[in-house]
């Protein structure tokens, strides 16, 4: 670790931050200044900017503003004239003419796909840059009012019935329960926790679906106009809002847009009746028993959005499913969209990117500031481009290779034929996190919902082996990556679980079962990102990659912060920041330890690093 090369290449910096732009969310016809770093010692001899209005390419030369010991600068107005405006720049030396786009720097004329890009007259929920987020499955997180406990039997679906089940019992697996084994939590429960997640710093909450249903995840829609009654029912969730109104907390909910429950009265109509009204909101095959199904489960029958009603329904109209819960008394602060890579999607008819524009629409018609966030374990990039969600579960762009290089860990199992436990390197967990970056405008990269585990998902501390070490690094990636972090709940305490269902065990409230150690880290880093101006306003810059060392900084105006994470024990630990435009002599302290660092010659000399180590770095000036 103790040879580094100086490639001028990967000194050239731009980002999508108001250090580099001077309005990140312009409107039409406005004048954007463009900001280009370069390194002093660069052989650029001219710089232009590129851009393409209405599909023509057209070129702006850039004037160098100014230097300093380490950087040189220079600056062009870009016009805002087209709801999306990419750019690139184009750098001449005396080797000839390299380009550069949110990948770096290339010869070759790159794809516009990955160009950088404002967004004109873009609705951002700018609440987000502060925010930090708790998830919680609503039955598992703490029983508030026993009174509305589901009782035992209330129902039968096939050869499983209704189970009461006692606090911190283990979870029945689906062979075992069904999916029918219910533990009490509801929403009083969420609103007598409140001093908790005050306490933990989180200032923004994100429930599973709340909906009426038969099952005790409730992504089985009975009912998508009333709250289910065994979480307290309508009254509950208005009491909810009220409660973190008082405290300044954002609240978002969980729908399925994509499928409903089999006992939904819009499926029985139209399984009765094939001349339901109905009936054109599903696709029979073969009434009544064959019908489209979400990944082959007979009791999710999937939603047919060729029907033009079942969109009023759902989102278009204004007391529609969407719009509803987004007024008073609710005022719910947005939704996650369940299986958001599927929904409108049925073989021949591909309406996703039609349904998500209307949606999008119809969400931000009720507030510009309401954020709209979908599940996408895949590439969800194509649906983040502006004009449909404000973010996705972030898993290809930050966890799955995150899990993969702390934790050996591939989630491709039942998704992939083939799968592996070797760690990737921290080179190739930079290229997944770069690619996915530069596939987006960096307003969305900067909203993206970044997470560690969730309840569809292995616990983070079961990722990593029940190493303490790691699960702390991987909480420091979480909040000082760009985008906005989530908390699954019980992770905080050391929380363990396996795959679906036991990731749902009860919340622990006994305070001698929590690792007091972890918890006091996850309540340090979420003050931090709540309050570091480099993590609520700054840009991204990775900085350096090797197999167990990665290194990252993030920048605003007032502050820089450089993050650093080792996966395994290093002697004589060194890292190369000469390109970050930090100049020799400059003194970075540790926020985690309070050890000071000193830059020579664009180096960091870090002595030695265990498992699991992590510095925040940040600059003195």
């Amino acid at each position: 670790m103790t040879e580094h090369s100086r490639d001028w290449r990967i000194g050239v910096h731009h980002d999508g931050s108001a250090l580099y732009v001077s309005n990140p969310l312009p409107t039409y016809g406005e004048r954007v200044r463009i900001t280009l770093r370069l390194p002093l010692e660069s052989p650029v001899t001219g710089v232009a900017l590129r851009s393409a209005p209405d599909g023509e390419q057209a070129f702006a030369l850039m004037q160098e503003s100014h230097r300093d010991s380490v950087c040189r600068y220079f600056v062009a107005d870009l016009k805002i004239t087209m709801p999306v405006n990419g750019y690139r720049f184009r750098l001449l030396t005396d080797e000839g003419i390299w380009h550069y786009n949110q990948l770096g720097v290339q010869r070759s004329e790159p794809l516009d796909h990955f160009d950088f890009k404002l967004l004109a007259d873009f609705a951002a929920p700018t609440w987000l840059r502060d925010a930090v987020f708790y998830q919680i499955f609503p039955d598992r997180f703490y029983n508030g009012d026993p009174s509305n406990d589901v009782p035992p039997g209330a129902w039968t679906v096939g050869s499983f019935t209704v189970q009461r089940r006692k606090w911190g019992e283990p979870v029945m697996t689906w062979k075992e329960g069904g999916n029918l084994d219910f533990y009490g939590g509801d929403l009083v429960g969420i609103v007598q926790k409140l001093d908790y997640l005050t306490a933990l710093g989180v200032n923004a909450l994100y429930l599973n679906p709340i909906f009426a249903a038969r099952t005790n995840h409730r992504y089985d829609v009975t009912d998508f106009y009333n709250i289910d009654p065994y979480l307290g029912g309508n009254k509950a969730l208005a009491d909810l809002r009220a409660a973190l109104d008082a405290l300044n907390m954002r609240l978002i909910l969980d729908v399925t847009l994509n499928h409903c429950g089999w006992f939904n009265p819009w499926f029985t109509q139209a399984q009765a009746n094939p001349n339901a009204p109905t009936a054109e909101f599903f696709t029979f095959h073969e009434h009544p028993e064959r019908y489209e199904m979400w990944l082959g489960v007979p009791s999710l029958p999937k939603l047919n959005y060729r029907s033009q009603r079942l969109r009023d329904l759902m989102y278009r109209a204004p007391d529609s499913v969407l719009r509803r819960w987004l007024q008073p008394p609710y005022r719910i602060d947005g939704w996650r969209l369940d299986v958001a890579n599927m929904q409108g999607r049925q073989g021949a008819q591909q309406l996703g990117h039609e349904i998500g524009r209307e949606i999008r629409a119809a969400v931000k018609s009720e507030g510009r500031d309401r954020y709209l966030m979908g599940e996408n374990f895949f590439d969800g990039t194509p649906h983040l481009q502006g004009d449909e969600l404000d973010a996705v579960m972030n898993y290809q762009g930050f966890t799955l290779p995150l899990w993969r290089w702390l934790g050996g860990y591939d989630h491709g199992t039942g998704y992939y034929p083939l799968t592996s436990s070797v760690p990737i390197s921290a080179q190739t967990l930079a290229e997944q996190w770069t690619t996915f970056r530069a596939a987006v405008p960096f307003i969305i990269a900067r909203q993206q919902y970044n997470l560690l585990s969730s309840h569809d998902t292995r616990r983070f501390l079961n990722i990593v082996h029940g190493d303490k070490a790691l699960a702390k690094l991987g909480a420091v990636l979480l909040f000082t990556y760009l985008g906005v972090p989530s908390v699954y709940y019980g992770d905080e305490i050391g929380l363990a679980g396996e795959n679906d269902p036991d990731n749902r065990r009860c919340m622990i409230w006994e305070e001698s079962s929590w690792d007091s150690d972890l918890l006091a880290h996850y309540k340090r880093l979420i003050a931090l990102r709540r309050n570091a101006s480099a993590l609520c306003d700054g840009g991204f810059q990775h900085l350096y990659a090797d197999s167990d060392l990665l290194a990252y900084q993030r920048q605003s105006e007032a502050q820089r912060l450089i993050v650093i994470g080792c996966r395994a024990h290093h002697e004589a630990v060194t890292v190369p920041i000469w390109h970050s435009g930090v100049p020799d002599g400059a003194l970075l302290k540790d926020l985690l330890s309070g050890a000071t660092y000193r830059v020579d010659d664009g180096i960091l000399s870090l002595g030695s690093l265990r498992k699991g180590d992590a510095l925040i770095l940040e600059e003195q000036r």
